[in-house]
């Protein structure tokens, strides 16, 4: 058989690109390896075959190559992780096989497929080592060269050899202490939807700081506050900007938000102080009108007589000038009506935002005229606004009876339940489009507790500072004399972190089906999206490392790329809570009750706290189930009752599961 191995090769700034290399008798030449593909550094495992050496496995040639600098024998499956049903693991026969799989739902899925395959090739043991059992803030995707790049990750100091050969014991001593695999737990892997904690780091200064200020002075989840935030954000720089992410391939920065709770749940005092900046120039710019009309009115009366009189004179000379009715200056509204709207679009050409507490009036909106011809029109209207699109509405009444709005721009924010947006995102608004522009907060509920902690008026201050500078931001006059949006470039490195999200998303949505494949499809350029605004805000406040205002660079592509990771998270997770069984719910609500309390929990604890397992052995027998489902662990208790049977208490699988900071 040919030995293969994948070798570097220069690609650029981009990184190196991995070829492959194959020896025959008439030499090495490049080609397409022949399946079954062999494994990573073959000849080093062969090598070591009788010497009992642990052999590593890593979801990459990266984590592989962190892996064998630690001084282990380590593998991979041939040309990636999604080939190891291509992959030869017969080499792995009569070895101890301890799989490391990168921290997220593919690894978790490579490292199952894997164990089955060494398993069924004769491997002596399989263990499977989660690393973020062991490091609790290992970002979604970490992976074994992330933690030896950085042994902190675990409570280890980053070092010499020494300290290498150190966290080398220690990551084989982990390894031990893992159950092995069997084979009747070869079934599919339970999908992590628990809820992940808002990646907040990811936000720029000053938003960062009012956002962890004000939930911890409301008592919420800090994405009931960054969610609307960042919608109110983009509506303040509206039609002024886009971002070019090709030629033909441009962005606005228009955010449809919603944030999901009951009753009770602390999102609508979020949604209110997020909002209140745009509300105060809303507020005045209103006032201000009312002494525009008073001025008007007198104008207005003036003209009527001075009209008067030249008629009655038969005078010659043209007519009086009738003034113009005063417009007030709209930054938000809260009709849902397109004919309400349309006007309002045409007077303020950056755009609009809508907000209301409540989006359910604005999604029945839809259906409000449903057999009467409009309801289609309408959501038309509304999907094409998403990308500040051409909306036409011809009207019944006033003047004029036709209104064309070239880029009719409308960001949206506001609350709504869970039951609600049940009923309200009905099959018709998955299909056309509607449901997967939403962007969507649903922390799971937890108990308020008083607290006096308050935002610094001097963090509003800033937060108004900043929407007012996003205000000024003005688009640019083309040569014909049309009002366009100023194009915002990638700068090199900040192309290729989209490429590679690109890419990635794009491998995600071909594995997906149903609701959450079309989702994905408009979740794509919400990276983009987030990116932009982002870019502003740090513009905004002042930000010195910004090559120039309308170059965007990586550390903004960067932030929105976590941010629509953690979007895209919690959409495939609501839209499975929204499909639930009454069985399923219970299950998340004990897997979140449960991380709510640390991860860790008695069955008489969960008998106490959930009160849909007040019926005695209803506990202890969920919880026996999601230890079948391989979503926790039974371990001994820290203390044993005198004189009773050894206590034991369920351990989620992943600390990642918990909700608390």
């Amino acid at each position: 058989m040919a030995a293969d191995r994948r070798v570097a090769s220069a690609s650029g700034k981009g990184g190196a690109k991995v070829t492959t290399v194959s020896r025959d008798a008439h030499g090495r030449r490049i080609a397409v390896t022949a399946e079954p593909r062999p494994l990573y550094h073959l000849p080093e495992l062969l090598a070591t075959k009788g010497s009992g050496k642990l052999v590593v496995i890593g979801g990459s040639d990266k984590a592989a190559e962190a892996a064998r600098n630690l001084g282990f024998v380590a593998t991979t499956s041939g040309r990636g992780s999604r080939t190891a049903g291509k992959t030869d693991w017969k080499p792995l026969a009569d070895r101890d096989v301890l799989i490391v799989p990168d921290n997220d739902a593919a690894g978790e899925k490579y490292a199952c497929d894997v164990a089955r395959l060494a398993h069924a090739a004769g491997a002596v043991s399989v263990r499977i080592l989660h690393l973020n059992e062991h490091a609790p803030d290992l970002p979604a995707g970490g992976d074994l060269a992330v933690v030896i790049a950085d042994p902190g990750w675990c409570g280890l100091p980053l070092g010499d050899a020494a300290e290498r050969s150190d966290l080398a014991a220690f990551i084989e001593k982990l390894a031990q202490a893992v159950t092995p695999w069997r084979p009747d737990q070869a079934k599919e892997p339970i999908e992590d939807l628990t809820f992940r904690l808002f990646p907040v780091d990811a936000l720029p200064e000053p938003i960062r700081g009012f956002v962890d200020a004000g939930a911890r002075a409301i008592g919420c989840d800090p994405s009931y506050l960054a969610l609307p935030l960042l919608v109110a954000l983009s509506a303040a720089i509206g039609n002024t900007r886009r971002l070019e992410l090709k030629r033909g391939w441009t962005a606005p920065p228009i955010l449809w938000g919603a944030i999901v709770g009951e009753s009770g749940t602390a999102k609508t005092p979020a949604f209110r102080l997020v909002i209140r900046p745009v509300e105060e120039r809303q507020r005045k710019a209103l006032e201000d009108n009312v002494e525009a009309e008073r001025q008007f009115e007198g104008e207005y009366a003036k003209y009527e007589r001075d009209f008067a009189l030249w008629t009655r004179t038969k005078n010659t000379s043209d007519p009086p000038n009738k003034p113009n009715r005063p417009q007030a200056e709209r930054f938000m509204v809260s009709d849902t009506t397109i004919e309400a709207l349309a006007p309002m679009l045409f007077s303020n050409p950056r755009g609009l935002l809508l907000a209301r507490d409540e989006l359910n009036g604005w999604i029945g909106s839809f259906d409000r005229y449903a057999g009467k011809g409009r309801a289609g029109a309408d959501a038309a209207n509304w999907l094409s606004m998403f990308n500040a699109g051409t909306i036409v509405v011809d009207r019944k009444t006033g003047e004029p009876r036709t209104i064309y709005v070239p880029r009719a721009a409308v960001c949206i924010c506001g609350g709504i339940q869970p039951g609600i947006l049940r009923r309200a995102l009905s099959s018709e608004h998955r299909e056309s489009g509607l449901a997967g522009r939403l962007l969507l907060a649903y922390p799971p509920r937890k108990a308020k507790q008083w607290t006096e902690a308050d935002i610094d008026p001097a963090a509003e201050a800033k937060l108004n500072q900043l929407f007012d500078q996003l205000y000024k931001l003005q688009p640019m006059s083309s040569d014909d004399g049309k009002v366009e949006p100023v194009l915002v470039r990638l700068i090199p490195d900040a192309k290729n972190a989209w490429t590679g999200y690109y890419n990635r998303h794009a491998a995600e949505q071909a594995e997906l089906t149903g609701d959450v494949a079309a989702a994905w499809s408009k979740l794509e350029e919400y990276a983009a999206r987030l990116a932009l605004v982002i870019h502003f805000v740090r513009w905004a406040a002042g930000d010195l490392t910004l090559a120039s205002e309308n170059s965007l660079d990586a550390d903004s592509m960067k932030a929105g790329i976590t941010l629509i990771e953690w979007f895209k998270h919690e959409a495939r997770r609501v839209y499975t809570m929204l499909d639930e069984s009454d069985v399923a719910r219970d299950k998340r609500r004990l897997v979140e009750w449960i991380g709510n309390k640390g991860g860790i929990a008695s069955p008489r604890e969960c008998q106490q706290g959930c009160r849909w397992l007040k019926e005695p052995g209803k506990a202890e027998a969920e919880l026996e189930e999601l230890v079948k489902e391989g979503r926790g662990s039974w371990q001994p208790a820290p203390s044993t009752p005198k004189g009773g049977r050894p206590a034991r208490v369920f351990a989620l699988s992943s600390p990642s599961t918990s909700t608390k900071p």
